[in-house]
């Protein structure tokens, strides 16, 4: 595993957005990866305010590569900049959950509502990827090649895992938006599972044991991506950090929205030989994939 802001080697993920950067690069709230495996390239997410053009920019990545766009979920942090890449990349399929392109809010007690949807000019896109037939809503894992996938929509069996915050479909806050959209990655790596979250609304015990169940994988190597437990119960950390110490893995990366509070105690957890912090510019080296 490289954290430092060079260029990856055959296969690797690349982060490009983040709410920390390293070096010269630039940070914003949001999330966004270049997969690299051999000369194939998937972008994960897009993040929001340009940031990731300018960090790839830097980072000498060629977006347009891309052979396909995975988007984890429809939040505006992970959709903003889609009207831009299309305009570069216009006939790139995206691959996403059902319903991405809704209206949503977050809807706190006690405070004002505010708006997650994609902005408007995303839901455009949406709307023009589909008039193309470009939009692949998963209802099921798929395989992009060998030993790369997405998981799409993740089953929500723990008991302790939530959305992580006060979602709706509406700004009154009536109808609970479940974020059924909310879909990771997995990489099949010869030393075991590697797992790519965006928010993980689905919980990350939830869908890191869907990636052991469908791939036939046990072994997890490591995770990285945002794991939304900046508001977590106790319980919830509790059993997290109970499976996570069960997993045995390599390295874990919580990236942005899992929480400060959360990622201490990940690392308090853990131990630093396994924990090391997200941030734009970190390179996951995915090593050697597995055979079909």
């Amino acid at each position: 595993m490289n954290t430092s802001a060079q260029s990856p080697s055959d296969s690797s993920i690349t982060l490009l957005v983040d709410n920390f950067a390293l070096d010269n690069l630039e940070s914003v709230p949001g999330l966004a990866a270049r997969i690299k495996i051999g000369d194939r390239h998937i972008l994960f997410d897009t993040g929001q305010q340009g940031v990731i053009f300018r960090n790839a920019g830097k980072l000498g990545i060629d977006l347009t590569k891309a052979e396909a766009l995975v988007l984890s979920h429809g939040h505006d942090d992970h959709t903003d900049n889609l009207p831009d890449f299309y305009a570069m990349a216009p006939e790139t399929p995206m691959y996403s959950g059902p319903n991405a392109h809704i209206h949503r809010f977050c809807c706190r007690p006690d405070e004002k509502p505010f708006d997650m949807s994609p902005p408007p000019a995303s839901i455009r896109t949406f709307a023009e990827l589909r008039s193309k037939g470009l939009i692949n809503e998963l209802r099921e894992p798929h395989y992009f090649m060998p030993g790369v996938a997405a998981t799409g929509p993740v089953p929500r069996l723990t008991s302790f895992e939530d959305t992580g915050d006060a979602l709706f479909k509406d700004i009154e806050g009536k109808e609970v938006d479940p974020v059924e959209d909310d879909q990771s990655m997995w990489f099949e790596t010869d030393k075991g599972l590697v797992i790519l979250l965006g928010c993980c609304h689905s919980g990350i015990v939830n869908t890191v044991n869907y990636a052991r169940k469908i791939s036939g994988m046990d072994k997890v190597r490591g995770v990285i991506g945002g794991m939304h437990l900046l508001r977590a119960q106790p319980e919830r950390m509790r059993e997290t950090l109970k499976a996570m110490a069960e997993w045995d893995m390599e390295f874990i990366i919580p990236c942005h929205c899992t929480g400060e509070n959360a990622k201490q105690a990940i690392l308090q957890h853990l131990g630093s030989d396994i924990v090391t912090m997200g941030a734009a510019g970190t390179v996951v080296d995915l090593g050697n994939m597995t055979k079909p």
